[in-house]
């Protein structure tokens, strides 16, 4: 299976710290690791290493970081043929302060320069592509060259000109945040019928797509044979979440099209991301698919494989717990199914979004084209 992943590249320096620095104050510090970053980068990474045969299409500066990107990428299965030199800019840097006192994580990213990819006649066919939602015209390019591919949007962050890709996508993953911002609407953790309002109001506006809304440390709403559920979150000691929902998106791209159903790829990508929490670095901390698998069955039962068996070295597996519930305080293991099912049929209808508050977000609230392939780059 073939994949391409497209978005913006940063290189991640991880600084380990006994507390917050004081503002003027000198700090040493003997502990930092550094490695690729970036979502479109830490899912090809993830990709390749789970034996998907994996492409990145994105840009890098002409300097020693960008050099180091490159060949940690092809030491990690991941293949260069569409990453972009560019030799006027520096390659981004994300410095990422870890407190070990209590795990916060503080990051300060180089500005991006206004910079995009120029090159995406892509030559290769591909089977999957996941696109970050900034490089609109590579990313629209990809999603009509292989509109018979799954094509998934990673709606992380609210920002101009994001909705624009929601037209092409036949998967999204939007974050809390993004749908909080798309539809007015705060989400309230101890009322469901909120969490079922934002998600129909976004599917009713954009009724082509599979709508996944992943809510940091609570879980993940999807909809399943008409019932809107929520997948609840993983209780597990977190050392570092760097990375760990776009190690989530990842697996919902191999789950997808390995021929997974989406309950079973939501599984399989909730426990991928549990496991990536327990190591610091995003793209250091994928865990095997393997140990995924069998995490999985040990919970679950057999997973109905679709793809060749994958034979890898096995790793201690983390030590980690399934919520019975969205709610933080309970920590029950569940050996059956970890859902909270939301009955949506006696639901009321909400108003519309408050499109005012959108489109300040947004910048604009896009029209939906019946041909979702109407536009080239």
């Amino acid at each position: 299976m073939k994949t391409l992943s497209v978005g913006r590249l940063v290189y991640d320096i991880n600084i380990m710290m006994d507390g917050y620095p004081v503002e003027g104050s000198e700090n040493i510090t003997k502990e930092m690791i550094t490695c690729s970053g970036g979502a479109a980068n830490i899912i090809a990474y993830s990709l390749g290493k789970w034996n998907m045969e994996s492409y990145i299409s994105g840009v890098i500066g002409y300097d020693e970081t960008g050099t180091t990107m490159k060949k940690n990428m092809e030491e990690n299965r991941v293949r260069t043929n569409f990453l972009e030199t560019n030799y006027d800019i520096k390659t981004p840097t994300s410095y990422i302060f870890l407190n070990k006192q209590n795990n916060s994580r503080t990051v300060v990213s180089t500005a991006i320069n206004d910079f995009t990819i120029k090159k995406y006649d892509y030559d290769t066919s591909m089977d999957c592509v996941i696109v970050d939602g900034y490089e609109y015209n590579a990313s629209v390019y990809a999603f009509n060259k292989y509109n018979n591919a799954v094509t998934i949007l990673n709606a992380k962050t609210p920002h101009n000109g994001l909705l624009d890709f929601f037209k092409y996508a036949k998967y999204v993953v939007a974050s809390s945040e993004v749908a909080e911002a798309m539809t007015g609407v705060k989400i309230d953790y101890n009322n469901p019928i909120t969490m079922t309002n934002i998600y129909k109001k976004i599917v009713d506006k954009y009724p082509h797509i599979t709508l996944l809304i992943t809510m940091e440390g609570k879980g993940t709403i999807y909809v399943v044979q008409n019932e809107i559920k929520v997948l609840a979150t993983i209780n597990t000691e977190i050392v570092d979440k760097t990375g760990a929902r776009d190690i989530f998106v990842a697996m919902i791209g191999y789950g997808i099209t390995n021929g997974y159903d989406l309950e079973t790829t939501i599984r399989l990508a909730t426990i991928a991301e549990s496991m990536s929490k327990k190591t610091i670095g995003s793209t250091l901390s994928i865990p095997l698919v393997s140990d995924i698998i069998k995490y999985y069955e040990s919970k679950f039962g057999p997973l109905n494989k679709t793809n060749e068996e994958v034979e890898e070295p096995k790793d201690e597996m983390p030590n980690v717990e399934v919520q019975s519930s969205i709610e933080p305080q309970q920590t029950t293991m569940s050996t059956q199914e970890p859902i909270e099912i939301v009955n949506s049929s006696s639901i009321p209808k909400e108003e519309k979004a408050d499109e005012q508050i959108v489109s300040q977000v947004f910048g604009s609230i896009p029209e939906v084209s019946d041909n979702h392939n109407d536009t080239t780059a």
